[in-house]
C-alpha cells in the first residue's frame, strides 16, 4: 500500500532552511559537500517513490543545485499561486497545481501503488499534514542549531501530533529518523 512521507531535512533545532531561505547547510550534500552525505537506503526509497510535492522555495532552490542535470525518475508536483503549463525539466515533468491538496491528487494519481514523498518544503508540508493526509516523517536531522529561519513544523492546528520511531539510520553528519504518524 502506498504511503505519503514527508522527505524533508532539518537542523537541530527544527528549521527546515536557514535565514533568507537559505539551504545550504541542512542540504551541503545536494551542493558538493562531500562531508556530509544522505544514507544510502533513504536516497534508493525516494528514488523508487511514485510521485515528488514540492513547494516554490524548493523549486527556485534546486534550480541552484540540480542545473539542468536529470534528478527525478518521477513527476514532480508543484503547488503554485500562479498558473503555469507542466514542463519537462531534470529529467521529469513538473505539474503546477493550484493547491497542495490538488498536487497531493495529482501525485496520487500518477504514483499508482508506490509512495508519494513530500519533499521539503514547509509550507506544503504543514498543508498536508494540516488535512491529515501524511502517513510517515523521513527526517534528515543535521547537526547544526541555526537560531532562525523557517520552521518545519510551524502552523500546524491539530497538536499534539503522535508519532512512533520507525528506524533511525546515521550518515555523515546526518541522523535519519523515520516516524509513522499514529492515528
Amino acid at each position: 500500500m502506498s504511503q505519503v512521507i514527508l522527505y524533508a531535512s532539518m537542523s537541530l533545532d527544527g528549521f527546515s532552511a536557514g535565514p533568507d531561505d537559505d539551504l545550504t547547510v541542512l542540504h551541503g550534500w545536494a551542493f558538493g559537500d562531500d562531508t556530509m552525505a544522505m544514507h544510502p537506503q533513504v536516497t534508493t526509497e525516494f528514488f523508487a517513490a511514485g510521485a515528488v510535492i514540492f513547494g516554490a522555495r524548493t523549486l527556485r532552490a534546486g534550480d541552484a543545485a540540480w542545473g539542468d542535470e536529470p534528478i527525478f525518475p518521477m513527476p514532480v508536483f508543484v503547488p503554485m499561486h500562479e498558473r503555469r503549463d507542466p514542463v519537462v525539466r531534470n529529467g521529469a515533468l513538473f505539474t503546477f497545481a493550484p493547491s497542495a491538496e490538488e498536487a497531493l491528487r495529482g501525485a496520487l494519481e500518477a504514483a499508482g501503488e508506490r509512495d508519494v514523498y513530500i519533499m521539503g518544503s514547509a509550507n506544503v508540508a504543514q498543508q498536508l499534514i494540516a488535512i491529515d493526509a501524511v502517513d510517515a516523517f523521513e527526517l534528515a536531522i543535521t547537526g547544526v542549531v541555526l537560531g532562525a529561519g523557517v520552521k518545519l513544523f510551524d502552523r500546524l492546528p491539530h497538536l499534539p501530533l503522535r508519532l512512533e520511531p520507525t528506524r533511525v539510520l546515521a550518515s555523515k553528519r546526518i541522523t535519519h529518523i523515520r516516524y509513522d504518524v499514529l492515528r
